[in-house]
């Protein structure tokens, strides 16, 4: 059964199983649903009046039943956050959510704002390879922006080192970032769980390295058809140039243009203002982004002013995401 926690943000947090063996290998082939009346967990949480962070919904694809979605589990959800201070949910869920108009729209009435897509690759041979046949012959990018303007901010989920990865696929992965609007981009080196499909054929190939990795520090324990410098070279490319504070500000831009604001939107309030001193102190005077800061923020309170906040929050991430990148990879 899916389960309920809070969740922070950052780049080590990301959940990076690509391959669909994986998911059906390490959780089982039975699915399970969240009852409503399990609701009642949520209040059981520390859900104080200065509570800023999100719930996540921890599901491998929250959608995978649109029927019980739809009857029951978000129209119990809606009634729930009726006579309550909005709360904020966050899920996993497959890009075709981009297909349905209703199901966005009732869960942003229930209090999702944020969704994490795998995305995986721009690359149609990549997606074949992952078995991510939900990804392949649509339009990525313009399903990422109906989510987006559905007011559902896109968390995508990237992998490079697949077998028939070139070396054009980093630059591809980059200018896709960046087009999408995916301020939050997690991008990973392929790795092989143990007990998964993927696993057992690379160990059959001779092509594990021993390595207990984790894709969010530049390792992998396979040894891929790309040479592994170039790999690992292309890597740190992605995250250097994604988390530059010109990209990535530049990236924020194209998301806030795109993004619906739901009604409840939270607004900025003592903490968000004390968040904003601050960031105005560490970023817009003594960070090297201080140039970009500033624009984003006058762009922002000329063209979408409701997304004050939101813009201040995407900030202060940016300077925690390239810390992270400059401490781990670069």
């Amino acid at each position: 059964m899916p389960f309920l926690r809070q969740r922070p943000q950052g780049l080590g947090q990301q959940r990076r199983l690509v391959h669909v063996d994986v998911e059906i290998a390490l959780a089982g082939f039975v699915h399970r649903t969240f009852s409503t009346d399990d609701i009642a967990e949520v209040p059981s949480l520390d859900l104080r009046d200065e509570f800023l962070g999100q719930v996540f919904f921890v599901d491998d694809n929250f959608i995978g039943n649109k029927k019980y979605l739809l009857a029951e589990l978000l129209p119990a959800l809606i009634e729930w956050q009726k006579d309550k201070k909005h709360i904020r949910f966050n899920t996993e869920s497959s890009v075709n959510l981009a297909d349905n108009e209703l199901l966005m729209e009732m869960m942003v009435a229930a209090g999702f704002d944020s969704v994490f897509i795998g995305i995986e690759t721009p690359a149609e041979a990549g997606l074949a390879e992952c078995n991510k046949k939900q990804n392949k012959n649509r339009d990525l990018v313009e399903s990422v922006k109906r989510m987006q303007r559905a007011g559902l901010q896109v968390q995508g989920g990237f992998i490079v080192g697949f077998d028939s990865d070139t070396p054009s696929i980093f630059q591809r992965q980059i200018d896709f970032i960046q087009k999408s609007g995916i301020v939050t981009a997690m991008v990973g080196l392929l790795n092989a769980p143990p007990g998964t499909r993927l696993y057992n054929r690379l160990k059959q190939e001779g092509r594990l390295n021993g390595l207990i990795s984790c894709n969010t520090d530049g390792t992998t324990n396979i040894i891929p058809r790309m040479d592994l410098k170039a790999l690992k070279d292309g890597y740190k490319k992605i995250m250097g140039q994604i988390y530059s504070p010109k990209s990535y500000y530049e990236r924020v831009r194209i998301f806030l243009k795109e993004y619906k604001a739901p009604r409840s939107n939270i607004p900025l309030d003592f903490q968000r203002f004390l968040a904003f001193f601050r960031s105005s102190i560490r970023l817009g005077i003594f960070g090297k982004e201080r140039f970009h800061y500033w624009r984003l923020l006058l762009w922002t309170l000329r063209k979408r002013p409701q997304l004050m906040p939101m813009a201040i929050t995407f900030a202060i991430y940016g300077h925690h995401f390239r810390k992270v990148c400059e401490i781990h990879l670069l």
